[in-house]
């Protein structure tokens, strides 16, 4: 069922498909955007990406590769996030005595203070604000159809498992 193309699909639900890869781009884009002005806002000195790092981090990720993963950014990209984040006494590199190739990651406690100190989110927000122009039924059934549309998604239980540990992390 996978194998078939988007013409042998009807041409209503590709064009549905379309806007809706178009829209969780703005929104991806928007929502990175207003996480990188409250980074700036705060004086954090620290980019979106070196705050997801910090992140995954705050969760219990330790290895590169799994911070890799979570955040589907290449492990030769974070190298460099890394090296920034150590020369900044953020995070710190340990030794791993079974593999001398792999070293765990862990927060410094600047690192630890820094992360939270950042707000996850603020009122002043564009997601925030777009929110609250709808009525509170409309964000509930908002919230459940795209829930709804992500239990149909490939890969799903990655994010949901990445999801559950950050609820579990405060």
């Amino acid at each position: 069922m996978r194998n078939r193309t988007a013409k042998d699909r009807p041409p209503e639900v590709v064009s549905v498909a379309d806007e809706i890869r178009f829209l969780c781009a703005a929104v991806t884009k928007i929502a990175r955007t207003d996480l990188q002005s409250r980074l700036e806002s705060q004086n954090s000195e620290i980019s979106a990406i070196e705050h997801g790092l910090l992140r995954q981090l705050s969760q219990g990720v330790k290895s590169m590769a799994e911070i890799s993963r979570h955040m589907g950014v290449a492990p030769s990209t974070l190298v460099y996030v890394v090296d920034g984040l150590v020369q900044k006494d953020l995070v710190r590199r340990g030794k791993d005595p079974n593999d001398r190739r792999r070293e765990p990651l862990a927060l410094t406690k600047r690192g630890a203070e820094l992360f939270e100190s950042i707000p996850k989110m603020e009122g002043t927000s564009d997601l925030v604000q777009s929110l609250e122009r709808m009525t509170e039924p409309r964000r509930r059934d908002l919230l459940q159809l795209l829930r709804e549309f992500a239990e149909g998604l490939e890969g799903i239980e990655r994010f949901r498992r990445n999801s559950d540990s950050k609820d579990s992390a405060g």
